[in-house]
């Protein structure tokens, strides 16, 4: 499998959307094994998940852009950028809480000035931005209304991912809009 995926790691690193889709199907069960082992290493209470930590890692490889020399260069690089996800959500100044659509929606009916109104739309941008697919997903449960299984039907996507893509882009806006 080692020079197919190579193959496919480098249609993936340019821009070839089902290249990218493969090589996460490839490669999930085993990044998740490695993050699960990973995240035994972290506190109790740790709040992110393998899924999530997984998540986190494919939007820091888009963005390295790296070449990878083969699968087993690719499972060294992942792992390392899976630590350093870790080490970054250790350094925020205060412990992510679990957030669910209820929160945020709590959270701009408390606060629905248009400063906050600004910061959530810039967010969202940024959001948007750094992966197109979780921002779509966040909308259409955030603010369409979608129930998970809708979503999934309509971005014709297993229902796991919808789900991992909507706690990851709900997570991510919540830390950027505490900062």
């Amino acid at each position: 499998m080692s020079e197919a995926f190579t193959y496919i790691l480098e249609q993936a690193r340019l821009g070839d959307t089902l290249a990218r889709e493969t090589v996460y199907r490839l490669a999930f069960r085993r990044l998740k094994r490695i993050a699960g082992a990973l995240l035994k290493r972290e506190h109790p209470g740790h709040t992110l998940q393998a899924t999530a930590l997984i998540s986190e890692l494919f939007l820091k490889l888009l963005r390295m852009e790296s070449r990878f020399v083969d699968e087993d260069h690719f499972f060294r690089i992942a792992t390392r950028a899976m630590r350093q996800v870790l080490i970054d959500h250790a350094r925020c100044k205060r412990p992510a809480k679990r957030v669910s659509l209820e929160n945020v929606a709590n959270l701009l009916a408390a606060r629905s000035d248009s400063e906050t109104t600004l910061a959530v739309k810039s967010v969202f941008q940024k959001l948007r931005e750094l992966d197109r697919q979780v921002a779509d997903t966040v909308w259409l449960r955030a603010v369409e209304g979608l129930t998970a299984i809708e979503v999934s039907r309509a971005q014709t996507r297993e229902l796991w991912r919808v789900r991992a893509d909507c706690d990851f882009g709900l997570q991510w806006m919540a830390n950027h809009l505490r900062n």
